[in-house]
């Protein structure tokens, strides 16, 4: 698409006033007039990863004209340099990008596709280089930040994201955000005893692709060919132990606490495993390859990262409502 195309598809998706609405929830609005107001400077961020290979310079000039173009103010006419540019992108931190996202996450929760009375999400993750800087290694581990995400099957929408650097800690912590008869997909190798007896108790059902070391006994073979087996934990494992169903299809296996095939066929349960929503599809949506982000600091980091969210968000909704016009036309 076109720069002012691009540019104006930020701007519907994210509107000159709810952008405003979040600089403000954050306090980072301007007390004098600049050059580079937090306006522009979060319609900066969103824009990095439209031209992610472009420098500063070049993004700004694209954005601005944009902007202008769209009847959008962006401050002061002026050529900022590169180093004015990085310090007004750590005046406006995180925060408004994070605010942003989250009410768009809101939105998609709002109507999630339901499974036979479930919602039905998917989770999965990926990993993002970083400068290996002084300040970026002592927050991240491996000069790398790793996020989680909970979506949408179908359009894609993203529910909830945690970021970190444990997979275990950032899976745990989206399932325990989940509300009850939901149910979560995914590929990762599964959650330990622990999580599965916690998200069971919380109401909430997984499909889950087990790892290669837990042991599954066979307990009693059903209808349709799965069967119930059970995961023990390492210590006192029969008065703990949590109760799955196993679900085997060629050379996939998977785990469900959904129990009754009734219910949940063995065959439709496969073919929502294997139509669940990719974290690679972040990196489609942004026509991205392997991501390494450009801070040298975590705040902007996080920054980077909630605005790559935003633009994900953005770009998906316009792609899918496209599929659904041309789809309305066939």
């Amino acid at each position: 698409m076109s720069d002012r195309i691009a540019i104006g598809m930020l701007i519907k998706a994210f509107p000159p006033e709810e952008v405003d609405a979040a600089i403000d929830a954050a306090g980072v609005r301007e007390q004098r007039s600049r050059a580079l107001p937090a306006r522009t400077m979060v319609y900066f961020s969103l824009a990095m990863w439209l031209f992610g290979s472009a420098g500063y310079d070049s993004v700004l000039t694209r954005l601005t004209t944009g902007m202008r173009w769209a009847g959008v103010s962006t401050g002061k006419r002026a050529e900022p340099s590169t180093g004015s540019i990085t310090k007004a992108r750590k005046r406006l931190g995180s925060e408004v990008m994070r605010r942003l996202f989250l009410r768009r996450a809101v939105e998609a929760v709002d109507a999630p596709p339901r499974w036979r009375g479930l919602r039905v999400c998917t989770l999965d993750g990926g990993v993002m280089d970083v400068p290996d800087t002084v300040a970026n290694l002592a927050a991240f581990t491996e000069a790398e930040v790793r996020m989680v995400a909970l979506a949408a099957p179908g359009d894609g929408a993203l529910i909830d994201v945690a970021v970190g650097t444990g997979d275990d800690e950032l899976d745990a912590e989206l399932i325990g955000a989940v509300s009850t008869d939901t149910l979560v997909v995914a590929h990762r190798a599964s959650l330990g005893h622990r999580q599965w007896r916690a998200a069971t108790e919380q109401g909430v059902h997984l499909l889950w692709r087990p790892s290669e070391s837990v042991d599954l006994p066979r307990l009693r073979l059903l209808a349709d060919g799965s069967y119930v087996s059970r995961l023990l934990p390492e210590c006192d494992p029969m008065s703990r132990s949590v109760t799955v169903r196993v679900v085997r299809s060629g050379e996939t296996v998977l785990i469900t606490t959904l129990l009754d095939p009734e219910r949940a066929p063995a065959a439709e349960l496969v073919a929502l495993h294997e139509g669940r929503w990719r974290f690679e599809s972040v990196f489609d949506a942004l026509d991205a390859g392997p991501v390494a982000l450009r801070s040298q600091d975590p705040h902007g980091v996080r920054q980077e990262l909630w605005a790559m969210l935003c633009v994900y968000q953005a770009v998906q909704a316009w792609r899918w409502d496209g599929k659904e016009a041309l789809a309305g036309r066939i």
